[in-house]
């Protein structure tokens, strides 16, 4: 069975992963301000390789789910 999507489904897909994406990134620029700026230089350090593992698998989510959207959708 093939489930397709119209464009629009898509581009709301596509939306949805984007707004994932810089929510994830918003919340951990909050939570680093919030800190004293010692403490921030330091956490960021300590912190930096599950920094970048987080934005990686929130880039990686999305992708899937715009190469599922976009492999799916009809005009």
């Amino acid at each position: 069975m093939s489930i397709d999507v119209t464009v629009a489904q898509a581009e709301n897909a596509r939306s949805a992963a984007i707004a994932d994406l810089l929510e994830a990134l918003a919340d951990l620029a909050t939570s680093y301000r919030q800190l004293p700026e010692p403490d921030r230089v330091l956490r960021s350090t300590e912190d930096a390789d599950r920094i970048t593992a987080e934005v990686a698998r929130h880039l990686f989510a999305a992708r899937t789910r715009l190469s599922s959207a976009y492999g799916r959708r009809q005009s």
